[in-house]
């Protein structure tokens, strides 16, 4: 680090070495009750190996060094009340339950949506509609509901249950045995495909420039994308019909489509969104 200062690139001026792991552990202490007095917002402290040698003898995993490690502090909490819950349908059927809050700030943003993971983790908590309810951002970014605050309800707070029936298809809802989610698994489900539409055109799958979450809905409702495949049949004048498109846009997405056409191979079998085939297991 100092070598990089030298070099003139900028350096952080807590950067701190320490001797041992007492010392390590000290400062980690140290920093969790300072944090808030910086003028901008950290979320842990990276610890790494200060010897290049160790650091070449460790190597690293698929996705990071085994000389350094990231600790987080614990995550800032609030508490607020929940209005409902609701179910969302990811692009392989999964269906998750989300919590609709009252906006309450937490670190610095303003929440009023929070994952409450899976049926089992709302039962077993026993978490109601209209219970106050505490809040936290795992890892300072997500939020998620982590209980309810029994003492304070007055009656009116209403059992949650899982729905039999996807909202976006009104198929049968399934969970499969061993899993904690419930999946639709209908084929042709037009949540799951927009999701899917969403997915492969992100930035680490096919990178499509242009096509995100607003888009994909569009495509699929307006445009009547049924496949993957009807993407790159897409042309100037199927977008110029769609809300919002100018010539100039539809020939920069129809060029982004196009462009996507040259990704490696690896890179379209995570786009797919086939189940349990992330970035490593398509390399």
């Amino acid at each position: 680090m100092e070598r990089a200062k030298e070099l003139g690139f900028p350096i952080n001026p807590h950067t701190t070495v320490c001797s041992d792991i007492e010392q390590a552990i000290q400062l980690i202490e140290t920093w969790t009750s300072k944090r808030e007095s910086l003028d901008y917002e950290i979320d842990g402290i990276v610890m790494k190996i200060d010897s290049v040698a160790y650091q070449e003898s460790l190597g690293s995993i698929s996705n990071a060094p085994r000389w350094a490690i990231a600790y987080k502090f614990p995550a800032v909490e609030a508490t607020t009340r929940l209005i409902d819950i609701t179910i969302n349908v990811g692009r392989t059927g999964a269906i998750t339950p989300e919590a609709v809050l009252e906006p309450v700030e937490i670190g610095g943003v303003t929440v009023s949506q929070a994952s409450l993971h899976n049926a089992d983790y709302i039962i077993n908590r026993d978490i109601r509609i209209g219970d106050s309810v505490q809040v936290k951002r795992a890892g300072d970014v997500i939020p998620q509901v982590i209980r309810p605050i029994v003492g304070v309800r007055d009656g009116s707070e209403r059992a949650w249950s899982m729905p039999q029936t996807c909202p976006a298809c009104a198929n049968p809802l399934i969970r499969l045995p061993g899993e904690a989610d419930y999946y639709c698994v209908a084929t042709d489900c037009p949540a799951q495909f927009i999701r899917l539409i969403e997915h492969y055109a992100s930035r680490s799958a096919m990178d499509i420039d242009g096509l995100g979450s607003k888009l994909a809905v569009q495509l699929v409702d307006d445009a009547g994308l049924k496949t993957i495949a009807d993407l790159y049949r897409l042309d100037v004048s199927d977008l110029l019909e769609l809300d919002g498109f100018a010539k100039r846009k539809a020939e920069k997405l129809i060029a982004g489509i196009d462009v996507s056409k040259g990704r490696k191979l690896s890179r379209l079998l995570y786009g797919l969104g086939i189940r349990h085939v992330g970035k490593t297991v398509a390399e």
